[in-house]
């Protein structure tokens, strides 16, 4: 503002100092025209041109102003009626976000009466429709969005949603495939493939689209792990499978080449471990059977995988429980687990005292209920033990964690056995073998061997 009023007083002093500098400059002008005669001063007739100039500028400005009035008005009645638009597109997808339907079709509904803008109108009237219930309305707007270049990809994910709520498996994975097409490196497309792929067995279509998952990272570790398992357990599925062609050793070959995909997506997943093991036994290579049982063992002890090693390995009782011991964890839980196993394999075989010796290695406060159930049974052997122990070891085993099981990470139900989708929620592969959470610790006896 200070700086305006130094120009403008300097302007000031400018033309005080030209009208001066004018005013006295000697001259007289004579005009004669239409037999009228006319003399003033120089001075006098610059200064009258001065003036005539300015009005004429200003009647210039004016008119203009006057004739561009309309197109102002116009211009000024778009930029509300835009502005109102954008301000109801806002609310309406906030009574989105917010689980309001009828506040979100209201504002979808006026923002289409003042927005010229139909790709944004029609997904926010699309998802208002969704939210509302009404399919018929919102598969309509989902499907004016795949008309338009720019919104296609939205419109078939939102078809592929409403065919899931509406159960269409075969209609939704369309949808996603052709958003898939698309959005080649589309993560949400790739992990709608995935999942209805899976739940018609395709494993091998799976497996691509979960590659495009992969590759496009995880948010956290949770959803890591998630991918980590389903990976493993596609590879598994499709080892499985059998699928390929050639003859029966060709086949073979692809089957464990499978199986050792899923091993080295997830080291610890046993029942891969064990099919590996079956395909090499099948074609004549039991020595090649062997390592990937004890790469499993190390990484998730269980009896199932110490057992098929002890036929493997082809040796005396003794000697099978000496190399089992050697496959123990170095520290850890899982070193515990795998004393456990193998106390459980001497127990078994009649080596009572190396069963004992390695169940005290583990510290009593460290022990699960499978555990506390072998200690029983170590005292119910020993005939000079006191009834009152087994009575203590069932007591511990009752109260201590149970033993790993097959549990969905998801609605934390318990399985018996692997599945690749879960009974429950039948969500993919969030089956892992874990201590059971949200589950009471009492044991039974599957719990000891599975």
């Amino acid at each position: 503002m200070f700086t305006r009023l130094i120009w403008l007083f300097g302007l000031v002093l400018l033309a005080a100092a030209l009208a001066s500098w004018l005013g006295a400059q000697p001259g007289m002008l004579s005009l004669e025209w239409l037999g009228w005669q006319m003399e003033m001063r120089t001075s006098l007739a610059v200064a009258l041109l001065v003036v005539l100039a300015v009005a004429l500028l200003s009647l210039d400005r004016l008119l203009r102003g006057l004739l561009s009035l309309p197109a102002w008005f116009g211009r000024n009645l778009a930029r509300r009626r835009t502005e109102s638009g954008h301000r109801a597109l806002a609310l309406g997808l906030m009574a989105v976000s917010a689980g309001e339907p009828d506040e979100a079709r209201r504002q979808a509904s006026r923002a289409q009466r003042l927005l010229a803008a139909p790709q944004l109108t029609d997904l926010l009237s699309a998802q208002a429709a969704h939210l509302s219930g009404d399919h018929r309305a919102a598969d309509r707007y989902f499907t004016t969005l795949t008309r338009d270049r720019d919104t296609a990809f939205l419109g078939h994910v939102g078809l592929a949603r409403l065919a899931l709520e509406k159960d269409e498996p075969e209609a939704a994975l369309a949808a996603a495939r052709t958003a898939l097409e698309i959005r080649p490196k589309s993560a949400l497309a790739a992990r709608q493939v995935m999942i209805l792929e899976a739940e018609r067995g395709q494993w091998s279509a799976a497996l691509p689209a979960l590659s495009v998952v992969i590759a496009a990272g995880s948010a956290d570790d949770a959803e890591a792990a998630l991918l980590t398992r389903q990976k493993a357990a596609l590879s598994y599925l499709e080892s499985q499978s059998a699928d390929g062609a050639g003859d029966d050793a060709m086949r073979r070959r692809g089957q464990i080449t499978k199986a050792q995909a899923a091993l080295a997506a997830w080291p610890g997943f046993w029942p891969a471990a064990l099919h590996l093991a079956d395909l090499h036994a099948q074609a004549g290579s039991p020595k090649k059977a062997v390592k990937p049982l004890e790469t499993a063992f190390r990484h998730m002890p269980h009896y199932a995988v110490a057992a098929r090693l002890r036929t493997l390995w082809r040796v005396n009782e003794g000697a099978s429980v000496a190399r089992l011991m050697r496959l123990i964890p170095k520290d850890g839980q899982l070193a515990d687990e795998g004393r456990l196993v193998v106390a459980q394999m001497a127990l078994d075989i009649g080596l009572v005292g190396e069963a004992r010796r390695l169940l005290d290695e583990i510290d009593p406060a460290h022990r699960d209920a499978a555990g506390w159930r072998l200690v029983a049974r170590l005292v119910a052997e020993d005939e000079t033990s006191a009834e009152a122990a087994e009575t203590d070891a069932l007591r511990q085993a009752g109260e201590a964690p149970r033993p790993r099981r097959w549990q969905c990470t998801s609605c934390q139900l318990v399985h018996e056995s692997w599945q690749p989708h879960c009974g429950g929620c039948a969500g993919f592969a969030t089956l892992d073998w874990q201590r059971t959470d949200g589950v009471s610790p009492l044991v039974t006896a599957a719990d000891e061997t599975d």
